[in-house]
């Protein structure tokens, strides 16, 4: 059990990286339990070191943790390689390791399994991985099927750990509008394109808004001319809150597939809104959420089975009121009172409720 000081509050360190000039849930993750943290009296600084993802830095950047010295009454640790931080009262709320050495490994989605050094650096980053996790006091993922890949790859035991999104606070419905949604960073293990591909095969009118940026924008945005489809589509590019809200009340249903997602802020957001998701069946997190004829629709990856799936909550607004209905109430339990009391194993339900301060203003589209 962590002990309070006599103020009430403790001295808490959240560790992760900071990749240059890059925004995403990560990140958010961080802000949000900071700021959660704070509303109930404790002194929070979030610590970050740059890290680079080139093969030649990879080590060198990871081994740097270790040399450190954080001074707090508790230390969390969230993703690659943040968690090889060194202290008494380490907590490892895991987000997820380096993807590209796990289960991305020789994929189209990795750079490494393609050269021979690449097994070597696999073999010690999994080394140290399942060394320095095993430090911690306490250990959790962000969700099943990140402790799934812990378990496979490392053989150790964690609990799953939900939180809300960032905007729960403000998310709220308003219609089950025209158009479907489809909020993302545009990276190959997104598969924006996905969406494109299906709307050409709708046989329904559904309009569809893009959020957010990224290396794959400009062939979206091709893609769209290519198909025809610049009456249907609109490319809003990275938009405040406000505006992400909005949209998320207006739309009709969600579109989110990406492959095997850690956990995925797009998911809850659209069931806080009360709008159904449709996804893939290899979306990984997400269909942590997302059951198949309850609160959303759950395809193959290919396009004609996405399109029905998008005709069939075009065609009926019931529909997609039952599902939203059912992802509201899926997520209704999920809490950061719940959360943050099994971090810090300790005072649970009769910590003070923190003060509605409301989201704090940030610029999105890179979920």
């Amino acid at each position: 059990m962590t002990a309070p000081k006599a103020d009430g509050g403790l001295r808490i360190a959240i560790c992760g990286i900071q990749t240059l000039f890059t925004r995403g849930g990560a990140e958010l993750h961080l802000e949000s339990l900071a700021r959660e943290l704070a509303l109930r009296g404790h002194r929070v600084d979030i610590v970050k070191l740059p890290f680079s993802w080139s093969k030649a830095e990879l080590l060198q950047d990871a081994l740097v943790w270790r040399l450190i010295k954080v001074d707090a009454d508790v230390l969390i640790a969230t993703n690659f390689p943040s968690y090889f931080a060194k202290h008494h009262n380490k907590v490892v709320w895991l987000f997820h390791q380096h993807r590209h050495l796990y289960e991305l490994y020789g994929t189209q989605w990795s750079v490494f399994g393609r050269e021979e050094q690449d097994a070597d650096i696999r073999r010690v980053v999994t080394a140290a991985d399942s060394r320095f996790i095993l430090e911690a006091r306490r250990i959790f993922t962000g969700s099943r099927n990140v402790a799934d890949r812990l378990r496979r790859f490392n053989g150790i035991e964690a609990a799953a750990l939900y939180h809300p999104p960032p905007l729960y606070r403000s998310l709220h419905f308003e219609e089950y509008g025209d158009f479907i949604l489809m909020p993302t960073r545009f990276q190959p293990n997104k598969r924006p394109e996905l969406l494109l591909d299906a709307l050409r095969c709708c046989r329904s009118s559904i309009r569809a808004v893009v959020v957010g940026s990224g290396p794959l924008e400009a062939d979206m945005r091709r893609r769209a001319e290519k198909y025809g489809l610049e009456d249907r589509v609109r490319f809003a590019g990275t938009v405040d809150d406000a505006t992400l809200i909005d949209l998320y009340a207006r739309c009709a249903a969600v579109f989110y597939a990406p492959y095997d997602e850690d956990y995925g802020y797009v998911t809850l957001e659209a069931f806080y809104s009360r709008k159904p998701v449709v996804t893939t069946a290899d979306s990984g997190g997400v269909l942590e959420f997302v059951a198949d004829g309850e609160t959303g629709l759950v395809t193959s990856v290919d396009p004609e089975a996405i399109a029905q799936a998008i005709d069939r909550l075009a065609w009926s607004r019931d529909l997609c009121r039952d599902f939203g209905t059912a992802g509201f109430e899926r997520v209704g339990a999920i809490s950061w009172d719940d959360a943050i009391a099994k971090l810090l194993d300790d005072r649970g339900s009769a910590w003070p409720a923190p003060t509605d301060a409301g989201p704090t203003p940030r610029e999105r589209g890179q979920i």
